[in-house]
Order: structure tokens, then C-alpha cells, then sequence
């Protein structure tokens, strides 16, 4: 991707070649070895969603031309899949629709797989919803994945057949990235270049069972579900995608922790004025602690045309002389942040990300 005569523009291509290249390598790695590909998939499914849509629509404004080359299929899924990070964020659905959504899902997948078994004796032993943890960290679940992939629940029935079904999705995807990183150097170590199948363990149980014992005994089981969902975002950014160390993928790694932070405390938020005054006082505390953090506030300011930017891609006119293609993140947290909350920011990100997923799962007693 050239440079063009708009500073705005270059910093565009340029977020737009950092992301397409992240997403390369991680295509590439799902290339090599599709057998462990899946989980990774499950996780990665919105980001990708996010990261085609977004950039394709910047890049109608910014390289027309390459725009019309990238132009891809299946918008509709992308489209829903992009929004999904968002969570309870979504100006269009907010808390009530996404938990709606859930307890469609739960019904769904409890009707599926329960009471299937000719021996009544057995039905107990029945299970609804697949946990995925990597490393001990619960980073998805047959829920959260139908949630962000939209698939039906038979879909679960067998990895075997999953599996191609997943990469079929993935393959798609592949192809307006590989378009994208083309000319670009993106070769280099992917996250899921150093995944072992021994990080990966599967758990099955009786979701109604597992929502019990979650979080607070007041909030319904679709919203128990719904943050389930946020604890597996803040753990794959936390945890699955902390072995993408290499310095080319450190803007897109910063960039999707923070999105997934703003908005899973934006959820947070949201939960907390509907169902706070219900909360036993020690969740009540915790979800306070969370959300009164000097960081959780830092990232809670309405700084919108900074978020704006990293998911848009495309800066605001009146803070594009600070920026360049030489400074951390091309100086858009000098731009928008004061220079101490900025280095806050820039080098305490990773470490807090991990510090609420820690609070999250605390909470939820996992």
C-alpha cells in the first residue's frame, strides 16, 4: 500500500496494512495446520469480521481502486459478526437484544441435545454446552461461538464435521486478506504458529448447571451467558494471543485490546445500571472495582474519534497534523490523550486487559 498527498490517507493504509498483515499470518497459520485451527477460529471469527469489513470500507474512500479488487462475498455474515464485538455497545441492540439473542441460543442448543436418549435413566447425563479453555482459560464456548459465528447448534454435534465447516468460513475470509497482504511483508511468527493441541482442553456439562454457579444468582442465564461471552474476549486477547510477540503485529494487538476492553466495560457499564441494585454486595463491589479502576476510566472517556479511528481506520481531520508514520501508533494516543495517560496507555494496556479477565473470572466463579 503507496503513500498518497493526504497525510490522513497514509495513516489509513497504514493501520489498515498492519491488521491485513496480522490477519496473513494468522490465515496462513490456519493453512498449515487445520486440524487445530478450530478453537482459534471460534475466537478470532469477529475480529476478522471486523477488521475485512472496516477496512474495505475505508479503503473506498482512501484507494478506490484497490477497493474494487478486495471486493468481497457474504457481507451480511461479516456485517453481523463485526458488530457481535460490540456486545451490549451496539447503539442498534443493546443489553435486551443480546440477551435475547442467548436465550435463543441456550433454547436452541438445550433442545438439541437434551432428552435425546431412549434410556430416561440416562438423561442426566446429557450435556448442552462444549467449554474450550486454552492454558486454563476459558477462551469459548458452544454459546459464545454460535453467538459470534451464527451457527446452528448442530453444528456441535461433531469437530469432525465442524471442523471443515469452520475452515470453509476461514477460507473465505482468506481470500480478501491474502488480496489485501499482497506486496506487503507480512511473513513472519503467528500466535497459532507456537498453539499445542496439549493447551487446549474441552469440557462438556449441563449449561443450566454451569450458568448456576455463575456470577450473581440475580442476573438471568442468558446475561450469565452474554458474559461468559465478554470473559472468553478478554481472554483471547489476554491469553490465546499472547504469543504473537513480534514487533509487526504490535499496533493490531494493542488495537484489539483496547476495542475489546472499551467495549466489554461499556457492557459492563450497562449491566450495572440495569441489574446493580439487585447484585449481592460483594458482586456489587467487584463489578465497582472493576469499572472505578483509574484505567477502566481512562478507557471509559469519551474519546470517540480515537476508537473511531483504530476501528475505522480513518483519522479525524482536525488532530492529522500530530500524527505520523514514524510515532507509536502513529501518535494517536498523543493526539487524544494527555502524555502521561498516553504511556499509561501504550505500555499498561496488555497487563490490564489480563487484569480484568482475572476480575471476570473471579467473578464468575469459573
Amino acid at each position: 500500500m503507496t503513500t498518497t498527498a493526504d497525510s490522513g490517507h497514509d495513516i489509513a493504509l497504514a493501520l489498515i496494512a498492519q491488521d491485513a498483515m496480522f490477519l496473513r499470518r494468522f490465515a496462513n497459520s490456519i493453512t498449515a495446520d487445520q486440524e487445530q485451527a478450530v478453537v482459534p477460529i471460534f475466537c478470532m471469527h469477529n475480529y476478522m469480521c471486523l477488521i475485512i469489513h472496516e477496512s474495505h470500507r475505508a479503503l473506498r474512500h482512501v484507494a478506490p481502486d484497490l477497493a474494487d479488487v478486495l471486493a468481497y462475498d457474504c457481507a451480511p455474515a461479516i456485517e453481523r459478526a463485526r458488530h457481535s464485538v460490540k456486545l451490549f455497545d451496539d447503539k442498534y441492540k443493546g443489553l435486551a437484544d443480546v440477551s435475547a439473542d442467548f436465550r435463543r441460543i441456550i433454547d436452541e442448543h438445550r433442545q438439541e441435545f437434551l432428552n435425546n436418549t431412549w434410556l430416561p435413566l440416562a438423561r442426566p447425563l446429557e450435556r448442552d454446552l462444549v467449554l474450550w479453555r486454552y492454558r486454563g482459560r476459558l477462551v469459548s464456548t458452544s454459546h459464545t461461538a454460535s453467538f459470534f459465528l451464527a451457527l446452528p447448534p448442530q453444528s456441535f454435534k461433531n469437530l469432525d464435521v465442524l471442523g471443515p465447516e469452520v475452515q470453509a468460513i476461514a477460507i473465505e475470509q482468506g481470500s480478501y486478506i491474502a488480496a489485501a497482504a499482497n506486496g506487503l511483508p507480512w511473513e513472519e511468527q503467528s500466535f497459532l504458529d507456537t498453539f499445542q493441541k496439549t493447551d487446549l482442553a474441552e469440557g462438556e456439562i449441563r449449561a443450566e448447571k454451569y450458568y448456576r454457579r455463575r456470577f450473581d444468582p440475580a442476573l438471568p442465564e442468558e446475561v450469565k451467558a452474554s458474559l461468559t461471552a465478554m470473559t472468553c474476549a478478554l481472554n483471547t486477547v489476554g491469553v490465546l494471543l499472547a504469543d504473537e510477540t513480534g514487533q509487526a503485529s504490535a499496533v493490531t494487538l494493542w488495537k484489539l485490546r483496547y476495542i475489546t476492553l472499551h467495549h466489554v466495560l461499556s457492557s459492563l457499564r450497562k449491566l450495572d445500571e440495569q441489574y446493580g441494585a439487585e447484585l449481592r454486595p460483594p458482586d456489587q463491589a467487584l463489578l465497582k472495582e472493576i469499572l472505578n479502576a483509574p484505567t477502566s476510566r481512562l478507557v471509559l472517556q469519551t474519546h470517540g474519534g480515537f476508537r473511531n479511528t483504530l476501528v475505522h481506520y480513518r483519522p479525524e481531520r482536525r488532530v492529522r497534523e500530530q500524527l505520523s508514520l514514524h510515532a507509536p501508533l502513529y501518535g494517536l494516543l498523543d493526539a487524544y490523550f494527555p502524555a502521561e495517560e498516553a504511556l499509561a496507555l501504550r505500555d499498561g494496556l496488555a497487563p490490564y486487559t489480563a487484569h480484568v479477565a482475572d476480575r471476570m473470572e473471579a467473578w464468575s466463579g469459573d
